[in-house]
């Protein structure tokens, strides 16, 4: 995994500043309308779940969306299981559109930071690296790692002082990161 260092400065933070905004200004409303289509979802759910309930298909008997229970007249009307349906699919829409954005945005957040990095190095098979002969001051400390679907990073506000530091960087996994929804 490699591990970036990157000296704060005034080209860097007005670039990332930039990018936190411009990140922030384009999921704000991919959210708002993922909210929206959750809700309508949630609704129509409720509309399916009421119509089984009043025709006495709730409880043990039935499985969560059995084809059995779908197919049935006593389920409820087509148009209520038609609803449920298409607001899944709304909710599916938003959701990868959120996360179409996060990648996006990640992806130039990781260009700004290789730009401004000082230093770059690999981790050992422990996880373990070293930087040396860095300048005294504010950086940030940033790693990612991708496992599969998932994302791990760590993006650490660090002051450096002279002689040996070391910064612990496993409880702090995305916790500073800007670009999540």
């Amino acid at each position: 995994m490699s591990v970036f260092l990157v000296t704060s400065s005034d080209a860097f933070e007005g670039e990332w500043d930039e990018a936190v905004r411009a990140f922030r200004e384009e999921v704000a409303p991919a959210m708002d309308a993922q909210s929206a289509a959750e809700y309508k979802a949630a609704e129509a759910r409720l509309a399916w779940d009421r119509a089984l309930a009043a025709r006495g298909k709730s409880g043990w008997r039935r499985g969560p969306w059995t084809l059995t229970l779908r197919n049935t007249s006593a389920a409820g009307s087509q148009e209520r299981w038609n609803a449920v349906r298409a607001t899944d699919g709304l909710v599916f829409q938003a959701r990868k559109k959120v996360w179409e954005i996060v990648r996006t945005h990640e992806d130039r957040a990781h260009e700004v930071m290789q730009k401004h990095a000082a230093q770059r190095v690999q981790t050992d098979e422990t996880g373990h690296y070293v930087l040396v002969n860095v300048p005294t001051g504010n950086a940030y400390v940033y790693a990612r790692w991708r496992e599969g679907k998932k994302d791990f990073v760590w993006f650490i506000p660090i002051e450096i002082r002279s002689g040996t530091q070391s910064v612990d960087l496993t409880q702090d996994n995305q916790r500073r990161w800007p670009f999540l929804p």
